[in-house]
Order: structure tokens, then C-alpha cells, then sequence
């Protein structure tokens, strides 16, 4: 009978070990075991807008972006610690100008002077979900931090729209854009009976938010309208 004991504590303690090492992987997404399912709700619940005019995509941006948040905690008016929430993710942000509106177009000394609609920014901006990390940190955070992280998270698409419009993203993406908008009239030419002779003519492109020295550099005849 002695001799039976150590292996029944062995056994035991091998079964624990294996519910121990099941239950760790279940609990990280069970592994091989898990299992992902997608559904897209009934054709009837699509809403279908028409874009009027359509757009011309002139540029995009690829920016890794930060977002930080802290709630400070207090019991009946007493701070007793904080939780830092923290999200890293990549953003594309994708600009275009607006076909429908009248585009300016001089011809002068050989050259088109275009000037195009403002850019404006794609709403919403694109992130990639399967690179977003996130963190959170403080005394509270393992009972704080999930709920703090979700709410965090959720302020990022009107946190990135208010960035696409910043002058800054606007400015920086311009050149490109202003590349993308010469491409697209000078095709635009070449299907023009009347202008094919002049195809070949450079194309040089304005946009309508640009500051008026911009403006100003155009050769005559171009006149900015009030």
C-alpha cells in the first residue's frame, strides 16, 4: 500500500499539470483550437452612396500613430492612482479633389495653368487593425486598463479625422498631389480632339486652398476670383 502512494501523487499531480497547461492555452486564444467566423448582415441592410461627379484620389499618407489617455481615479473625492491607456497603430490617410466643380484651365505660351479643387482628406482614415498595439499602465490597471483601452480606442477615428485636415497633412502631402492632378489632365488632353496638337504642352496645376502667393506665381492671364 505505501508503494501505491508516490504514483497516485504522480498521477494526480500530472492531471493537474495537463488542466493547468489547458486552461493557460485556452485562455490566450486557445491556439490551434480557436476558431474565427465572419458574417456580413443581408443585402437589404447596404446603403449605397452616389458620389456626384466622383473623386480623384491625388495622394496618400502612411503614418504610425500614438494616442495616449490617463483617468484619474478618486474614492469619495480622494485620488488614489491613475491609469495610463496607450494605442500604437498605422494610419493611411488618403486624399482626393472633387470632380464636380468647375476646373480652371488657361492655356498660355504653351503651358496649361490648372487650378483644381481643394484636396480633401478620404473620411475615415484607414488603420491597420492586425499591427495595433495596445498598452495600459497604473495601480489600477489590471481592473481599469481593458475598459480604459476601449474607450481610448474609440475616439481614434474622430481623433485621426481632425488630423487629415490639419495644414500641416495637407501641406505636406501637396506635391504629390500636385504630380497626380498634372497626370490626370494631361491623359484628360489627349482624349480631346482639339487639343491633341497641343499634348505635349506642359501642364502646371494650382489648387484652389493654396495661399494667394502661390496663386500669384501663375503666368497671365490667370486671374484669381473673389
Amino acid at each position: 500500500m505505501r508503494a501505491m502512494f508516490p504514483i497516485r501523487l504522480v498521477f494526480a499531480l500530472l492531471v493537474l499539470a495537463s488542466v493547468a497547461a489547458n486552461l493557460y492555452f485556452l485562455l490566450r486564444g486557445g491556439g490551434e483550437h480557436r476558431r474565427v467566423t465572419t458574417q456580413s448582415p443581408a443585402v437589404d441592410q447596404f446603403e449605397v452612396i452616389r458620389t456626384k461627379g466622383g473623386l480623384l484620389a491625388v495622394s496618400t499618407i502612411k503614418a504610425p500613430e500614438f494616442f495616449q489617455a490617463t483617468a484619474e481615479h478618486q474614492v469619495l473625492g480622494v485620488p488614489v492612482g491613475q491609469t495610463t491607456s496607450q494605442i500604437r497603430v498605422p494610419a493611411v490617410y488618403q486624399y482626393h479633389v472633387e470632380l464636380a466643380p468647375d476646373w480652371k484651365v488657361t492655356l498660355r505660351d504653351k503651358t496649361f495653368i490648372v487650378v483644381a479643387p481643394r484636396v480633401k482628406p478620404t473620411l475615415p482614415v484607414a488603420i491597420d487593425t492586425a499591427r495595433l498595439e495596445r498598452y495600459a499602465s497604473g495601480i489600477w490597471s489590471p481592473f481599469t486598463g481593458a475598459s480604459e483601452l476601449d474607450r481610448l480606442q474609440q475616439s481614434i477615428s474622430a481623433s485621426l479625422a481632425a488630423k487629415a485636415v490639419l495644414p500641416s497633412y495637407i501641406q505636406f502631402q501637396r506635391e504629390a498631389a500636385r504630380v497626380t492632378v498634372s497626370e490626370f489632365v494631361a491623359k484628360w488632353l489627349l482624349t480631346q480632339e482639339r487639343w491633341q496638337p497641343a499634348s505635349a504642352y506642359k501642364v502646371q496645376v494650382f489648387f484652389a486652398d493654396e495661399p494667394i502667393e502661390a496663386l500669384g506665381a501663375a503666368p497671365p492671364p490667370f486671374v484669381r476670383e473673389p
